[in-house]
């Protein structure tokens, strides 16, 4: 395996993100195409948290990739049953390494995060450690180009909220890696960003690749232009968050007024119908979202075999 981590889009060379799309795009139509690219090889599902999509499309990547997958509670490895500290991080890594080839890691602590970027052999995905999704910004893209039949001059549009987004913000690393132009629209007009070096890598992609980030409150203007709509999940891990009316900015019919007939429509998931959008909108002609879901196993697949080349 490569002694690289896959952290986020951002570790990749332009020409790299391309081909990892056109080869996601050709597992879709061919999972079998590469059966023994994982022969005899362990990957590592190391999770804190709750997952359906990382978890199922990795294990099933891993299966179609020849190899051999496990999941493992993180949880339950750092405590005990009443509590109690069990094993560290760094005890944990230091006797998964020499039985593994690989990990997937979700860990919204990010403290054993911080411990696997020390190393990078074996190497490790971030599954969606709370900052970065690069395995969601992949399926992503490869099920817009699957649609589209292309990513170039597209409008793309995320509707998001203002404090950030770890999956939106791979999402704008993923266009401006490839010199588009993206527009989110905020409450506020304003977006933070997870990720403090946020910004910054803006700066660095767009001067780059001459991509462009604009993020606005109006909606209107925004919609009738988009040619592909990513609408975020809104989603704070504090008590009682989902109660949180986002108003106008939940993506309706009247949200998608005078919007093009063409319009994809994205979601990361898990949706809260009627939330942040509605079922109307997820079960319309214009959702790709359960062909984004089903684009996770082609994404995972694409990585890892990535990692194994």
């Amino acid at each position: 395996m490569k002694a690289k981590n896959i952290v986020e889009v951002t570790d990749f060379t332009q020409n790299e993100w391309k081909k990892l799309i056109d080869e996601a795009i050709k597992f879709k139509e061919n999972k079998l195409r590469k059966p023994r690219a994982l022969d005899k090889k362990r990957v590592g599902l190391l999770f804190d948290s709750n997952s359906l999509r990382t978890r199922i499309s990795f294990e099933t990547a891993v299966y179609l990739l020849g190899g051999d997958s496990y999941f493992i509670n993180i949880h339950n490895l750092t405590h005990e049953q009443d509590g109690t500290r069990r094993e560290s991080f760094e005890d944990i890594i230091d006797t998964a390494d020499r039985m593994l080839d690989a990990y997937v890691l979700r860990d919204y602590s990010q403290k054993m995060l911080e411990v696997f970027k020390r190393k990078n052999n074996p190497p490790f995905i971030n599954g969606f450690c709370q900052i970065g999704h690069p395995s969601q910004a992949l399926a992503d893209m490869s099920a817009i180009k699957w649609h589209k039949k292309n990513l170039q001059g597209l409008n793309y549009v995320g509707v998001v909220p203002s404090q950030g987004s770890g999956v939106m913000e791979s999402f704008v690393y993923a266009v401006l890696l490839l010199g588009e132009h993206i527009t989110l629209i905020t409450e506020t007009g304003k977006f933070k960003g997870k990720n403090q070096d946020f910004h910054e890598q803006v700066k660095k992609l767009t001067n780059k690749f001459k991509g462009s980030l604009t993020i606005t409150k109006n909606i209107e203007h925004t919609i009738q232009n988009a040619d592909v709509l990513y609408a975020d999940e809104w989603w704070k891990n504090t008590k009682n968050y989902l109660k949180r009316n986002i108003g106008k900015y939940r993506v309706d019919d009247a949200f998608l007024k005078g919007s093009k007939k063409d319009l994809s429509i994205l979601h990361c998931l898990p949706a809260h119908p009627g939330r942040e959008i509605t079922e109307e909108v997820m079960d319309s002609p214009q959702s790709i979202i359960f062909d984004e879901a089903e684009f996770r196993v082609y994404s995972a697949m694409a990585l890892l075999s990535y990692l194994a080349e």
